[in-house]
């Protein structure tokens, strides 16, 4: 289960403002995911930037953020098995001064702001499918980054393991920084 941030939408697209949100996602009293690839994946790797619940470095980075965030009103998208930790999220959210509506839906959106859903992690680390530029079907966040784009295509040209692993860790550490 995570949180999928729509880069299409003019609030969500400010990187200090999506930052200060995860800092500012509660202690949901489950384990908490730090990379994009499965922990168990031979590819994983926990050396990444970790969004801990702290709501100082929230508040700190909400000042920060390009968008007036007392003015802004956050929607958080999420389907029904999940509107209990979306309510949970959205009170913290609001409470750090982002006034944060939860909507529960049926289907995915085209305009979500926030979206709390979850997603299978395939086996393999190959996470093109789901942040490469070009995949406007499954990129459902229109993730965009050069970077990260050669990374994937690097990752999938590699046959070499520990070559790809490198990648693959280069790739989540980005990734989890934007």
């Amino acid at each position: 289960v995570s949180l999928f941030f729509n880069l299409n939408n003019q609030l969500t697209q400010d990187k200090a403002f999506r930052h200060a949100l995860a800092f500012g996602v509660p202690d949901l009293h489950a384990e908490r995911a730090v990379s994009p690839i499965a922990k168990t994946s031979w590819a994983y790797t926990d050396k990444v930037k970790r969004y801990d619940p702290d709501l100082a470095q929230a508040k700190k980075l909400l000042s920060a953020a390009k968008i007036a965030s007392e003015s802004a009103t956050l929607a958080l998208t999420t389907f029904s098995q999940y509107v209990d930790v979306a309510q949970s999220i959205a009170d913290s959210w609001t409470s750090l001064g982002v006034p944060t509506n939860v909507k529960v839906v049926s289907s995915l959106p085209p305009d979500y702001q926030v979206l709390l859903s979850a997603q299978e992690v395939p086996p393999d680390p190959d996470q093109y499918p789901f942040w490469h530029s070009t995949q406007t079907q499954t990129n459902i966040t229109g993730f965009v980054n050069v970077k990260i784009d050669k990374l994937l295509e690097d990752a999938r040209q590699e046959i070499d393991t520990e070559s790809r692993k490198k990648i693959y860790a280069d790739f989540q550490r980005r990734l989890v920084e934007e």
